[in-house]
């Protein structure tokens, strides 16, 4: 069996993607009892100076608790998101929010890019629209 990607997965008879969708479905479901109750994007585009910030989102979990500026970032490898960081005195930057738990990472991942599908759709739609 031919495999392929980062994940490992294998390809045969279409059963790749369907595992592919397993994983996001898997991805969406909470985790430790924490859920991304709510998100929000705000997109921007800097490739005209050399960036790949495509969007900044918020998100709170639970309704109790809420992060602020998660960027979404474009790569050779597709999107991921980087949590917020801050520069220190010393020039490094440090993360101010840090999930330990990979399976929440994951989560929150999905749930930012989901909702950035979703307001990119929505805005292709409309700037197809108006022409």
């Amino acid at each position: 069996m031919e495999r392929t990607g980062k994940q490992n997965l294998p390809i045969n008879k279409g059963r790749c993607v369907n595992k592919v969708k397993d994983r996001k479905k898997i991805e969406r479901l909470p985790v430790m009892g924490i859920e991304v109750t709510e998100v929000r994007i705000f997109p921007f585009d800097t490739s005209g100076i050399g960036g790949n910030v495509k969007a900044v989102a918020n998100i709170k979990l639970n309704d109790v608790l809420e992060i602020k500026d998660i960027k979404i970032v474009y790569s050779n490898n597709g999107y991921f998101i980087q949590m917020p960081l801050r520069k220190s005195k010393n020039g490094e930057f440090v993360p101010l929010v840090n999930p330990l738990s990979k399976d929440l990472y994951l989560h929150i991942r999905r749930k930012v890019l989901d909702e950035f599908n979703r307001v990119m759709e929505k805005y292709n739609e409309n700037l197809n629209s108006s022409t």
